[in-house]
């Protein structure tokens, strides 16, 4: 009754899932702590051992609020069904029947 697209909107809460999962998986980290090997003695590996630790945290924090939002969308999709149901229900008690399109 709404014309809400449930589906939709649940299929954009899977994407945005997928989305915030592929940027948690992203490894920063891993990469700036190789450079200490790579290059002994040079003040540049700490550098970019610290930059990319807090490269990686903001992705983390990217990642988090992106599933935050999928979840928000989720929860959205399901109070539009329940509402559309609910208010059909409502309806249906007082024998109401929207006009069928001509």
């Amino acid at each position: 009754m709404l014309q809400a697209d449930i589906d939709q909107l649940n299929r954009l809460a899977t994407t945005l899932n997928d989305v915030g999962n592929s940027i948690d998986a992203l490894e920063i980290r891993t990469v700036g702590d190789q450079l200490a090997a790579a290059l002994p003695g040079a003040p540049i590996p700490a550098t970019c051992a610290k930059a990319g630790e807090y490269t990686e945290g903001a992705w983390l924090r990217v990642a988090q609020r992106i599933r935050q939002l999928a979840n928000i969308t989720t929860q959205c999709a399901a109070n539009y069904q329940m509402t559309d149901e609910e208010f059909a229900k409502q309806l249906d008690t007082m024998a109401f029947h929207p006009p069928k399109d001509r």
